[in-house]
């Protein structure tokens, strides 16, 4: 292997990308095989004959060829043009490997972790191909001079899909990655090639590329919190980011500015952060991008979203809806604009959670478990009314002990305000984990309803969840869904959860319930009362949240 290259706030960038590769690889590419190819050309022509098609093969095989590259003798430049033949095929595995783990519910189950470390692994050996032209181009080999831009930019790509990676997987990207990163633009800086123009044939309809902006590009997804994001979300905001990041330039220098500012060390580990200030005494690493171009590409949108522009026609694309569209713009206002408020520092206590959908909701909210009849003949449609007459010790409940067993407390530890909470969890949890999943708060003997609004695994498999809590006690209803032809559906589980001055009362149901301008009807203290289901004001990924209104009796 060439000799790692040694700078002073630069880390040893080749020793570390192969120290990954070599630990992410799985055994059946633990032992490095015989380069395949002898030259630019030998290589093109394996490349084209990779079976794409079968994805352990093909994964096994480039890895294995990336990895015999690692240790070989390779002109710099012919390595650089290998490594961008080898670009797309990487690109194509990391995504038919991305449909086993991205989005995936944690703890990441034994397949989902093994494609994920595999997508990894690809880039990282992707990565070391770079690295390994960094000395001779920084000794000034003739061969890189003219292409020194566009390896940079390549190396800055990688960096980036790796961030994509940890992104989808749901995994906090580890500092190695962040400090392989901002090394690679601090020598992008020191070559003074930050603002050459490069083409990416990956990157379709990108505006100004250059290493700069592809570091941006970086930065920017990052800064958008990626864990709180679905999987479509964060493709949407790479795409869009194509075209926006040349919008934020890494200044050495503060410059005047009113409002935020986007400020990354190049000697730090981790990405960029917001704030509405630099520090006093700002190190030479800093660097300083300002916002104002990214907030009216953003904030622009947004309000030609508002009187009716199509998203196509703002170059967001074809394929996105306006609703969709204007809550991922929201969400980048949120993260790339505003500066977030200084949390109270709140001490960490047990807070414990309970998932499981509406029937576990309904469960932890009413002491019984949910059954379409009860076991001694009475009508089970009115939780309240039931537990109010009949006494606790009298009354059988068949399916409790499933109950408990399925959908039990789990202690986590954080901190909660009235309408948020952020706790963590060592790992072992009883549960599957997922973005906008229905979850049971209670703390301090108080139970409240909220869904995980953001989703991240830590290091050693701490997982780490934040939560959007709903005003209000919930209430828990049997309701049927009344048919056109008068006929009644069986009972399901519902909440309600009482209107506060910014919104009405609503309903939590299950998903695919709501029907618009369907009738549901509820018995209450003996007395029949029918409502109308108006609309959803949130979808999430195993419940709706609907409003209703009253029907008058005919």
């Amino acid at each position: 292997m060439q000799e790692a290259v040694q700078l002073p706030g630069v880390p040893d960038v080749t020793a570390e990308a192969a120290a990954d590769v070599a630990n992410a690889a799985p055994a059946a590419v633990a032992e490095t095989p015989a380069l395949a190819w002898t030259d630019g050309a030998g290589a093109a022509k394996w490349m084209k004959a990779l079976p794409l098609s079968g994805v352990g093969q093909a994964y096994a095989a480039l890895l294995g060829q990336l990895r015999a590259m690692t240790v070989a003798d390779i002109p710099p430049r012919e390595r650089a043009t290998i490594a961008e033949l080898a670009r797309e095929p990487v690109a194509h595995l990391h995504t038919e490997l991305a449909r086993r783990y991205a989005g995936k519910p944690q703890p990441a189950g034994e397949r989902e972790r093994e494609a994920a470390e595999q997508a990894i692994a690809l880039w990282q050996a992707l990565w070391v191909q770079y690295s390994s032209c960094l000395k001779p181009l920084l000794e000034g080999d003739t061969d890189l001079q003219g292409v020194k831009a566009k390896l940079l930019q390549r190396a800055l790509y990688v960096g980036k899909e790796l961030l994509i990676v940890h992104g989808v997987a749901r995994r906090v990207a580890p500092p190695s990655l962040w400090q392989e990163l901002h090394a690679y633009y601090r020598l992008a800086e020191m070559l003074d090639c930050t603002t050459v123009a490069v083409s990416d044939p990956l990157i379709q309809n990108a505006d100004g590329l250059s290493c700069y902006s592809m570091y941006s590009h970086a930065l920017l997804i990052a800064l958008a919190d990626p864990y709180a994001l679905t999987v479509r979300q964060i493709e949407l905001v790479d795409r869009w980011l194509a075209q926006w990041a040349r919008k934020l330039f890494p200044y050495a220098q503060q410059r005047e500015n009113e409002g935020a500012l986007i400020v990354v060390d190049l000697e730090g580990e981790q990405g960029a952060v917001l704030a509405n200030s630099a520090p006093a005494t700002p190190s030479a690493s800093m660097r300083f991008g300002y916002p104002a171009k990214l907030a009216t590409s953003v904030r622009g949108r947004l309000k030609r979203l508002a009187n009716g522009t199509s998203p196509a026609d703002l170059q967001l694309g074809d394929d996105v809806s306006q609703d969709a569209a204007a809550t991922l713009l929201a969400h980048l206002d949120l993260h790339w604009l505003q500066v977030p408020r200084n949390p109270q520092r709140t001490k960490s206590r047990a807070i414990e959670l309970a998932a499981g959908g509406t029937h576990a909701a309904w469960f932890r909210s009413s002491g019984r478990s949910f059954a379409h009849q009860d076991p001694l003949g009475r009508d089970n449609e009115n939780p309240t009314k039931y537990l109010q007459t009949v006494g606790g010790t009298t009354d059988f409940d068949r399916h409790r002990e499933d109950a408990e067993r399925n959908w039990p407390w789990e202690k986590w530890y954080g901190a909660a305000e009235w309408r948020e909470a952020a706790v963590k969890h060592p790992g072992a949890t009883h549960y599957e984990w997922f973005l906008d999943q229905l979850v049971v708060v209670r703390e301090d003997g108080r139970l409240r309803l909220g869904h995980i609004s953001r989703l991240a695994a830590e290091s050693e498999g701490e997982l780490s969840l934040s939560l959007r809590i709903w005003a209000g006690d919930p209430k828990p209803y049997a309701v049927r869904m009344v048919n056109q032809d008068r006929t009644e559906d069986p009972p399901t589980p519902a909440l309600l959860l009482s209107g506060t001055p910014e919104e009405p009362s609503t309903l939590i149901m299950s998903p695919r319930a709501f029907n618009a301008g369907r009738i549901m009807r509820v018995d209450e203290l003996g007395s029949e009362r029918r409502f109308r289901l108006v609309n959803v004001v949130q979808r999430g990924a195993d419940f709706e949240r609907v409003v209703f209104e009253a029907v008058e009796d005919d």
